[in-house]
């Protein structure tokens, strides 16, 4: 597959009392396939829950619950058969057309709480 390889930062900011605060941040539209995140904590609590998820389909994409450590995470979908079923073993990149929402709950009030550096195959 070649293409080209683009990185979005995603900053996310949140508001709230500590341990509970929340908030969310859209990245520009994508289009192409999410090749992995980069999770950048600023001094998030370990209480922190992180979702990543389609913001115009639906959906989520990758969901991390107490979790505060910088770290890259490289999610793929599971694939179908023609009828819908599983197929076990069989993984693939997920496909990106339009903008990506990461939000953060159980979290401090921290600006920014969490920066997602996003990385995109552009075919």
């Amino acid at each position: 597959m070649f293409g080209q390889i683009v990185t979005i930062a995603v900053p996310v900011v949140t508001s709230g009392g500590a341990g509970v605060a929340t908030g969310q941040a859209d990245s520009q539209p994508l289009t192409g396939f999410l090749l992995d995140v980069f999770l950048s904590f600023g001094a998030a609590p370990a209480t922190t829950d992180t979702t990543i998820s389609y913001t115009l389909q639906g959906g989520n994409i990758c969901v991390l619950t107490n979790v505060n450590t910088n770290q890259v995470v490289a999610p793929r979908r599971q694939n179908v058969d023609n009828a819908g079923a599983l197929i076990a073993g069989s993984f693939d990149y997920f496909p990106l057309n339009g903008p990506e929402r990461v939000a953060l709950a159980q979290a401090d009030a921290l600006s920014p709480a969490l920066t997602a550096f996003v990385r995109v195959l552009v075919p």
